[in-house]
């Protein structure tokens, strides 16, 4: 069995940026096709989640639709509409067969091989010392749940809570939630990436349009 497979987190409304985020364009890629490169170069198995099926458009499934066909991965839907990062969770952990499963949001573009290969570097610490998860925290303790390592024995605790969802017909639960439940090792963001542009994500049209314009100034997403 491989020991690392990855989820691109490509669901939600992504209201703020007027819907469609994934295939928001920067430095000539869609925004998911960034985080799918590093996981091709680095040769790490991986499935995207969409959002649910109820919300798709045509132009969705034409674009999806090139995203299989250009990277040979699976593709897979949120299992239950709109009930945010959780449900994109676990509708991709649940088609994963790997001990461990990283996660990676398709809004944080300037992921990297060296910021992946200093996360996965504590998986054996996990291991040894029963962690279910490796979270990156900042010193004011916000955390990055969502460029995260979770082992997959916790679809368990992550199916419960998506029940509880549905029974109680919540919008939706934090991810904390979930993180509170488990054994999780945290991890400085200093000793993911010292500059912590892999951390920086795009929630609007400002936040690209940022990006793009660091990017043509200082060759911001090739600088390591």
């Amino acid at each position: 069995m491989v020991m690392i497979s990855a989820i691109i987190l490509s669901g939600g409304n992504a209201r703020r940026m007027g819907g469609e985020k994934p295939f928001r364009k920067l430095n000539n890629n869609y925004l998911i096709e960034n985080v799918a490169n590093v996981l091709i170069e680095m040769n790490i198995p991986f499935t995207i989640v969409f959002k649910h099926l109820n919300n798709l458009y045509y132009e969705d499934i034409k674009k999806q639709h090139y995203m299989f066909k250009k990277y040979h991965q699976t593709i897979t839907w949120d299992i239950i509409n709109d009930k945010g990062p959780i449900v994109g969770i676990l509708s991709g952990m649940r088609i994963l067969d790997t001990e461990w499963i990283i996660t990676l949001p398709c809004d944080m573009p300037l992921i990297n091989k060296s910021s992946i290969n200093n996360l996965l570097n504590y998986i054996p610490i996990a291991d040894s010392e029963k962690y279910d998860c490796i979270i990156p925290k900042h010193k004011n303790g916000y955390i990055e749940p969502l460029f995260s390592i979770y082992k997959k024995s916790s679809i368990k605790i992550l199916t419960e809570l998506v029940k509880k969802i549905i029974i109680e017909e919540n919008k939706s639960l934090p991810i904390r939630r979930f993180i509170d439940e488990l054994n999780p090792l945290y991890i400085p963001v200093d000793e993911i990436d010292p500059t912590k542009k892999t951390f920086v994500n795009v929630n609007t049209q400002d936040d690209l349009k940022t990006i793009k314009y660091k990017n043509k100034e200082k060759n911001y997403l090739n600088k390591k």
